[in-house]
Order: structure tokens, then sequence, then C-alpha cells
């Protein structure tokens, strides 16, 4: 009989029961690796960061940013996404992060529902759909009131719904507001003001908040917190544009004991203001606060307030600048030519090449660019009839100025006065414009006008656009008036 030799230990009863245990560990995160790529990552998908959320979207509204738990197939994402009513955009991509850049400008006053299908039945991923209500900012204005109450006094108004419109009055009665600007989240309001009970009372500058947060529509604001700025009372604030991006305000200032000691500063944000030493008292802002156009004798110069916005300019011929593009890289002028005719005209601050736009026998009063197409502008241009008494009167109508094809095409005239002021709504589907009737001055609490007329009579119209709107189509407008007042600007 043979003897059977003993066998050695086996491999795992050689290892101890530690390395037992970190062994079958091993094991058996191997097998769920192996698992979970054979069978793709099962974990719930959802939206980790959302851009719009708890704000207003607008005019200054670019993009929305999405972010995933985990990566996923762009084209079902961009397939399952749905917006009502429509709003156009393009979409792309980095990583886990999609970016969805607006083509239009939202329609102000209007909720948008958004909703992302995110369920993948294909492979039976759990997920979490997605659905956002996005509102836009309020189809709002605001304008410098004539009725008792609201006489001089800045009024918030909201058309959001037209069947209801709200009034908020936003300043004290012991103040009448000369001029104001308006920052660009719609959240308050920059204005020059006297003291009614005063003769010759001196323009002093306050902010004013307006109720309104477009940022974070979860945080309450309430309207009419007051702030002066600039306590010295050594100078009246004349003149005050504020640049779209609201870090620059600009002032023309005359000292009040030393009328010669006048010309324009600039206050930045958060800073002391500072005198530019020049003069001037036409004048407008890039929207970038970058750079400053002034009227001067002999032309127009162009102002770096900024080191990195280049050398100035000046720009011989010119009447008056009337408005920068919204990218700050053009400019609309006026000239009055050798045969007395006027000309618009369109110049490139990077090539410093200029394009005559229209020309005519009456002077262009003013033109703000179409923030939907940046190739036309509403302009202000003069007419002058002939009133039954004989006397000849200056007569302003709108009008559409294509920029690319040279050509311009009257919409509406603009009886009664002059001195109109315009206002296009940041969505461009509607302008809002004042007809007032006027006198010379006669009291210290009179409201005036730019060119210090008395005001007797005022309302503020508003005038819809269609979208189509272009040359050479006769669309039938006409326009509805809203409220007594006058100087009226849109909430950005």
């Amino acid at each position: 009989m043979t003897q059977r030799l003993p066998q050695p230990p086996g491999f795992w009863k050689k290892l101890s029961l530690f390395d037992q245990t970190v062994m079958a560990i091993a094991l058996i995160l191997v097998i769920f690796i192996t698992v979970v790529l054979v069978r793709g990552n099962q974990s719930s998908l959802w939206v980790t960061h959302y851009s719009w959320q708890n704000s207003n979207i607008g005019a200054q509204t670019k993009k929305l940013t999405m972010r995933f738990s985990h990566p996923v197939n762009p084209r079902e994402i961009e397939e399952n996404l749905s917006i009502d009513p429509p709003l156009p955009g393009t979409t792309s991509w980095q990583g886990r992060e999609w970016f969805y850049t607006l083509t239009e400008i939202p329609r102000y006053g209007t909720n948008y529902q958004l909703t992302l299908n995110l369920a993948d039945k294909a492979t039976a991923i759990a997920a979490q759909d997605f659905n956002s209500l996005i509102t836009s900012r309020a189809r709002a204005l605001i304008y410098i009131g004539l009725n008792e109450q609201e006489r001089g006094r800045l009024i918030l108004y909201d058309i959001t719904n037209p069947q209801k419109p709200q009034k908020t009055i936003l300043t004290p009665k012991d103040l009448t507001v000369r001029q104001f600007q308006i920052y660009p989240q719609g959240d308050r309001l920059i204005f020059t003001a006297v003291d009614p009970t005063r003769r010759n009372a001196q323009q002093q500058l306050f902010t004013v908040t307006t109720g309104i947060n477009n940022s974070n529509t979860q945080a309450k604001a309430l309207p009419g917190k007051l702030e002066r700025l600039l306590e010295t009372q050594d100078y009246d604030n004349q003149q005050l544009v504020l640049s779209r991006n609201g870090d620059v305000v600009v002032l023309n200032r005359q000292n009040r004991q030393n009328p010669a000691d006048s010309g324009i500063w600039v206050l930045p944000q958060n800073d002391n203001p500072r005198p530019l030493s020049i003069q001037g008292d036409r004048f407008i802002v890039a929207p970038q606060g970058d750079r400053l156009a002034v009227s001067q004798e002999g032309g127009v110069a162009i102002i770096p307030l900024q080191t990195e916005a280049g050398a100035s300019k000046f720009l011989a011929g010119m009447d008056q600048a009337l408005a920068f593009a919204p990218e700050g890289d053009r400019l609309l002028l006026t000239q009055q030519n050798l045969d007395y005719s006027y000309s618009l005209l369109l110049y490139d601050l990077a090539t410093r090449s200029q394009q005559e736009i229209v020309r005519g026998l009456y002077p262009i009063l003013d033109c703000q660019f179409d923030p939907r197409r940046q190739s036309t502008a509403y302009c202000l241009r003069a007419d002058y009839v002939q009133r039954e008494s004989g006397e000849i009167q200056e007569e302003p109508y709108l009008a559409l100025v294509d920029l690319k094809n040279l050509k311009s095409q009257p919409l509406l005239a603009l009886p009664n006065y002059p001195e109109v002021d315009l206002s296009i709504a940041p969505d461009g589907l509607a302008l809002i414009f004042d007809q007032v009737a006027t006198t010379d001055p006669l009291s210290p609490s009179d409201l005036l006008t730019q060119s210090q007329k008395a005001i007797t009579d005022g309302r503020v119209w508003l005038l819809s656009l269609p979208k189509t709107l272009a040359i050479g189509v006769n669309a039938e407008i006409s326009p509805q008036e809203l409220t007594p007042g006058y100087a009226p600007q849109w909430m950005p």
C-alpha cells in the first residue's frame, strides 16, 4: 500500500486573517467596478447649477448656464429642452456644463416656462426632470409727475398688466426733480433736485431706491430710500449722465461763488469726483463708461475716462454726439454742411472712419439705436410748419433710419412742441415719449425743460413697435396716452 504524501497548505491558508479580509474587499470592489463599467453610471441625473435661479431676465441677460450631476449626451439634452413661449438661443458645452446663449432679447413682462426632460429610458437612468418658471423684468418706466400729488416727483409706473397699471411715488414733496438716470439693475435712480421754496436753489445730487430687485427676486427692497451725494454746497450740478453699466456718473458743475469755475466732472463708483478740466453742456457717455463724447467749439471731442480707452480724439466739423452703439464701438453724430443742410453720420471708433447716413434740410434732434437690430435707429428729425398765424415753427417727427442701406422713413409726427424726450424699451418692442406745453418761467417751483421753459402741461405716450418694422414696411402704428408727466425713461 502506497503511502500518500502530505499536501502543502494552500495559498489562501497561508494568509493571515487580516490579509484574507483585505483580499476579499478588493475582490468585491473589482466586481462592483466591472459591473459599473459594463452597465454605465446608474446614479441619479439632476441639475446641480442653474444660473437663472432667483433672477429676472432682461436685455442684459446673455446666457443661461446649467450644470449636471454627471456626464450627459449633449444631443439628448438639447432635444429635450422646451421654452414656452419660445426664447431662441444657441448651445455650447464644456464638460458637464451647458451654455444656452440667447439670440433674441427676452420680452419684458413675460413669464417663460422652461422644461427639460432628463429621463433616459434607453438606459433606465433615474433622473429628475427640471422645470423652471422664468420671469422677465417688468414693463415699467420712470417719469417726472405733473399732477398735484406727483408734481416734480419721480414716479415708477409699472404697466406689465395694462388693465391694472401701478404707480409708486419715489421722491418726497420737498424736492423738485430736474433730471434723473436709472441704474442698470433698476434698483435705484440717481437724480438732481432743488428745494422748490427757494429761488435760485442749488441742484443737489441724490439716489433713491425703486423697490425693484432684478438680481434676486427673493430679497425685499423698499422704494423711496433717499441718499444725498456730494455733500459740498460749493457747486451746482447742472447736467447729469450715467453710463449704461452704472459705473460712471458724469456731471456738468458750476461753482456758486465763481461762475467761471465750471466744467465736466467724473464721479466713478465708490470714488471721489474729479474734474476733467473741459467745458461742455452737451455730452454723452459710452455704455462701458470708458469714453465721453462732448460738443465743443468746432467739433466733438472724444475723451477717454480710462487708460485702456486710448487717446483723445477731436472730430472737427461735428455738431453733436447723439448716441453710442450698445457695444460702444460706434457713434452717431450730426453735422451742419456748407450748403446749410444737416447730416447724420456714423463714426467707427476703431477704424476712425465715418459714413454719412442721411442728409436733409432740417436738423436731427436725437437718435437711439434699436436694441433688436444694431443696423437701425430711431431718430427725432425736425420739420418746419407754418401755423395759421403765419408763424413758422419747428415740429419734430419720429423716423426709422436704416444705418446699413442709408435710408430714412418717417413714422409719426409729433406736433405741439419740439422738445421731445424719447426712450426705447430695452426689448425694442415699444417706445415712450412726452409732449409738453410751456411758457416763460415765473416761479422757482416751476418745472423746467432742458431749454429752461416752464412746463404747464404734459403727457407721456406709448408707441408699440411691430416686430417686423423696417424701411419700406408700411405698418400702422398709433400712440397711446399713458399718464400726465414728462421726461419718461424705460426701466432697463
